[in-house]
């Protein structure tokens, strides 16, 4: 090391390796602070590696940008100039006994201090003697911007109730200094954009006459420092916080709310912010919860990134911890794409601001896979829930252009099944008139079969938290993220499965479509069920129990409004359904529309010239009780090739 002795080398190797912990004025000034701090870090480990040279360079990178912060800082950075000139000042003496030769170093003259007004700014209103009054003029301020978090309660460990609270400070220390404005930490939460939250901002007139007061000694003028603020200020009250609405994308935004932010936010908030006891009870679970903010207050204000307390945390500005806790930063792309959105009016592009954030990222992200991409996701799902159904339990696996067949039945009848299955899609989409060069689903079809009563039991109670009625061999779900069908293969015949799974199927393509009603997805499930099999002994079944569904009905459309139990409402889906295909041209024309992706109530009107409502009134003067075309093979039973 030349020169320099070991000694030395250690005590110079300490400075450069401490970062700068100091407070700023401002979020982008302490920022600047803490990577001057980082390059004195970075110098400091250039020295240890004996690049002296390299250190210089990094130095003077330092020491210009640190005049510079300075210059425009003015007194307000002083607790930030000052520790880096000492480090500066240190290693210039140390780089020059190894023979470096570096620009002068010059202490930085901090003139225009903070706590003058600067020019152009509102007066302070003149209590007696020319003083700011405690009662009159801060009172009333700290009433507006503090008062539901620090008078009316003590966030933060922090009470305003009274003077006396006010001068004593958190646990953590006073907050006012008398006669110093600067260095006194309310004004420096408050210059810092970290208070006040909840989307609340102190003006430039309310934070001269606090900045003054505590300049001129922040002295009391009332008669006790017990009364609490609202008896020495009886007008004021505590300014609400900013509501904020849902307010829906135009299409025009750069960043989507669902495809870009809501992935964000579920992987990276809810494990603290989620649905359990949310850390400051500030829930990311949904969007309307994330509206709502928390105890600070407002986490968003629209249109302004840089005063939105969620980009203030992410970027370790916003006071306390860093968010998210305990895990690394938010990448720079990332932070950007927050900055945007909430620049672009924080607007919501999903369907439901109510829905967890989770499922909307998940529907984001089906929308725009593709077939492919959707199915392999879809897989990944049927697995986890097969897992989660029957867990320690292996399944076979069959594949087929439409179907993905999970089971615990053996292979070669799993194999027949998924087979079977396959088959049964070109006689669906023929049925409704499905496009031949696409699939028939997109993504395909998860087909879970079940050896026993008692696994499909387990699957409902674990997958879908739900007990599935005694009489159920089979029932079906469809969501933009996911489409199955759950069955228990038929014994002794006392089904059809061919007529079971294009019912799942048919019901399911018909869901795909858009936003249908369940009663038109499933009443068309089971008209095709009815087409496949009309002997199945369920289509038999359904034709009988139709006079008793008739019999139940209070209007003609209460079948449609759930007024009904859901087996009976069911059996109406499937004839009411089964009149409107009667109408050879109403109904593909209605099907057209919605592949074509028509809302369902404007195909429905332009298809039948009437409401559901409507034609449900001249349905129930003439039901249909089968299908209105029979298919032109019959289904094909599945057979066991297991041993038992």
């Amino acid at each position: 090391m030349g020169r320099v002795g070991t000694s030395i080398v250690v005590v110079m190797l300490a400075l450069w390796g401490t970062s700068v912990a100091v407070a700023a004025p401002t979020p982008k000034q302490r920022e600047e602070s803490r990577d001057l701090g980082l390059a004195i870090t970075k110098a400091g480990n250039l020295f240890k590696s004996g690049k002296f040279k390299e250190a210089a360079d990094v130095l003077k990178d330092v020491q210009s940008r640190m005049e510079k912060l300075a210059t425009e800082g003015g007194k307000d950075v002083a607790p930030l100039v000052d520790p880096l000139f000492a480090k500066l000042e240190r290693a210039h003496a140390l780089l020059e006994l190894e023979g470096i030769t570096l620009p002068p170093l010059k202490k930085p003259t901090l003139d225009a201090p903070a706590d003058k007004p600067a020019p152009g700014a509102p007066a302070v209103p003149a209590g007696k003697n020319g003083e700011i009054s405690f009662v009159t003029h801060v009172a009333p301020v700290l009433i507006a911007k503090c008062g539901r978090c620090h008078v009316q309660d003590a966030k933060g460990m922090f009470s305003m109730a009274n003077f006396a609270a006010l001068m004593k400070g958190p646990a953590a220390g006073k907050v006012i200094f008398p006669g110093d404005p600067s260095g006194s930490r309310l004004i420096e939460v408050i210059d810092s954009g970290d208070m006040p939250r909840g989307g609340l901002k102190m003006t430039a007139e309310e934070m001269t006459v606090l900045k003054k007061w505590i300049q001129d000694g922040a002295k009391f003028d009332g008669k006790s420092d017990q009364d609490t603020l609202t008896v020495l200020a009886p007008g004021a009250k505590p300014s609400d916080a900013p509501k904020l609405d849902v307010v829906a994308a135009t299409g025009k935004e750069t960043i989507s709310f669902s495809r870009d932010i809501a992935p964000i936010l579920a992987n990276n908030c809810t494990s603290c912010h989620g649905a359990m006891r949310p850390q400051d009870n500030f829930s990311l679970l949904t969007f309307q919860a994330l509206l709502r903010g928390g105890d600070s207050g407002a986490p968003i204000v629209p249109g302004k990134p840089a005063e939105s307390l969620l980009i203030k945390k992410i970027q370790g500005t916003g006071g306390g911890q860093r968010m998210p806790v305990g895990r690394p930063p938010l990448t720079t792309d990332i932070v950007a794409k927050l900055e945007k959105w909430i620049e672009e009016g924080a607007r919501f592009d999903a369907g439901d601001p109510g829905q967890e954030l989770s499922q909307v990222a998940a529907i984001a992200r089906a929308l725009g896979s593709t077939h492919e991409q959707l199915s392999a996701d879809r897989a990944k799902l049927a697995d986890e829930n097969w897992r989660l159904g029957m867990p320690g339990i292996a399944s076979s696996r069959f594949e087929s252009a439409n179907f993905l067949v999970l089971g615990n039945v053996g292979d070669n009848t799993l194999a027949d099944i998924g087979s079977s299955a396959e088959s049964l899609a070109p006689k669906v989409a023929r049925i409704f008139r499905a496009p031949e060069d696409k699939p028939l689903i997109k993504g395909r079809m998860t087909l879970f079969v079940f050896s026993d009563r008692y696994s499909y039991s387990e699957f409902g109670q674990m997958v879908e938290k739900r007990q599935l009625p005694k009489e159920w061999r089979g029932h079906w779900r469809f969501s933009t993220v996911d489409s199955y069908g759950a069955v228990i293969p038929s014994r002794a015949n006392e089904y059809s499965l061919d007529g079971l799974v294009a019912q799942q199927l048919g019901g399911a393509y018909i869901a795909s479509l858009g936003r249908i009603p369940r009663w038109f997805a499933e009443g068309s499930g089971r008209v095709c069920a009815a087409k496949i099999d009309p002997a199945d002994s369920r289509v038999v079944a359904w034709n009988e129990g139709l006079s008793a569904v008739l019999g139940a009905l209070t209007t003609p459309e209460a079948f449609l409004k759930g007024d009904l139990p859901p087996e009976v409402s069911e059996i109406g889906y499937y004839s009411f359904v089964n009149f409107l295909m009667s109408n050879g041209k109403a109904y593909p024309k209605l099907i057209e529309a919605l592949q074509k992706g028509t809302k369902f109530d404007a195909a429905f009107s332009a298809a039948y010239g009437a409401s559901p409502e409507q034609m449900a009134a001249l349905w129930v003067k003439k039901p249909a009780t089968k299908p209105t075309r029979a298919p032109t093979k019959s289904s094909t039973k599945v057979k066991s090739t297991e041993k038992p």
